[in-house]
């Protein structure tokens, strides 16, 4: 039986995708200077990113130790990540910007062909050099796709441990965890470099992973550990209690035993599409109905991520997974 169909990872990805899409439908329509640190949306969103951040700290650790090969390793990355961020990319560009651009669509292609349009980084947050969204309430293109090289680092601080043969270390990613912790507080007031406190949530993920066989993960314990979250509710100390309640309660919900959940995915994982094409779909929305309510913001952001994150599984993301299984 598929490894996939014994767990509910499949279901938590696609929900997690969920929560952000859902987030930024109220961020994108009120603007993120009306968006504020515990305003329950937004943290909605944030525990989407925290959902994702943690299964995949866990995941890739499974990774590693199947294979500890670092060309196989990013290899699979690579195909899991790269064709679909390429089509997502291709059709911001090519489909969406010369519907959405203020240029005219010969100066929409001249601004294409320029140099300095790309030396605009990161392109995927300011596209003003394309005229892309400059009237919604935020101007960003696919602000999501931060997280992609993100990731990426934290894969390589995975595979730089396993050549060293720190893996087998049980509390290896201690110092990670600590070492974000402090790097969190120094950039605390910085809104760019303190997103650095969402790699708590992949070391944390890894590390439960390490220690996987010495933890039991019981919903008694998933209750107890969300009492501090809900009583420092409106204070920074409900952060650092969720960094250990959240991925304590993704790996109970994640191993427990399901008919139905654990096969959710048995159509395709779709929450990867959703995550990248979401973004600019919601953008475009607002460029051509700019009094939209934030309710119907909502339906029709899913109504429109959802078919083409299917399409993105079925016409790109499956095929690149299928070379990276052949390869295994």
């Amino acid at each position: 039986m598929d490894k996939r169909f014994t767990n509910n990872f499949d279901f938590l990805r696609f929900l997690a995708a969920s929560c952000i899409i859902f987030s930024h439908s109220f961020a994108l329509c009120l603007g993120y200077s009306n968006v504020f640190i515990f305003d329950w949306h937004l943290l909605i969103g944030q525990t989407g990113l925290a959902i994702l951040l943690v299964i995949s700290g866990y995941l890739i650790l499974g990774s590693w130790e199947r294979k500890p090969s670092l060309t196989t390793f990013f290899k699979k990355r690579i195909l899991r990540i790269i064709p679909g961020l390429f089509a997502s990319v291709l059709l911001v560009i090519f489909i969406i910007g010369p519907l959405v651009s203020d240029l005219g669509f010969s100066e929409y292609i001249a601004a294409l062909l320029n140099p300095s349009t790309w030396a605009s980084v990161p392109f995927y947050v300011n596209g003003t050099a394309l005229g892309l969204f400059t009237t919604n309430p935020v101007t960003y293109v696919n602000a999501p796709l931060w997280a992609v090289p993100f990731e990426f680092f934290l894969y390589a601080i995975v595979a730089l441990l396993g050549i060293a043969g720190l893996l087998s270390r049980k509390n290896s990613m201690i110092p990670f965890i600590l070492l974000t912790v402090i790097l969190w507080f120094l950039w605390y007031d910085n809104p760019a470099l303190n997103k650095i406190r969402f790699a708590l949530y992949f070391f944390i993920g890894a590390h439960l992973y390490l220690n996987r066989d010495k933890i039991e993960f019981k919903f008694p314990a998933v209750l107890v550990l969300w009492i501090p979250v809900l009583l420092s509710y409106n204070t920074q100390f409900m952060f650092i209690f969720a960094y250990i309640a959240i991925p304590y309660t993704v790996l109970w919900f994640a191993k427990y035993p399901t008919k139905r959940l654990k096969k959710f995915g048995k159509y395709g994982d779709f929450s990867f599409g959703m995550f990248i094409y979401a973004y600019p779909v919601q953008q475009t929305i607002i460029h051509f109905l700019p009094d939209i309510e934030i309710p119907v913001m909502i339906l029709l952001s899913f109504t429109a991520a959802i078919p083409l994150a299917v399409f993105s599984w079925y016409a790109i993301e499956k095929h690149a997974l299928s070379i990276k299984y052949k390869k295994n």
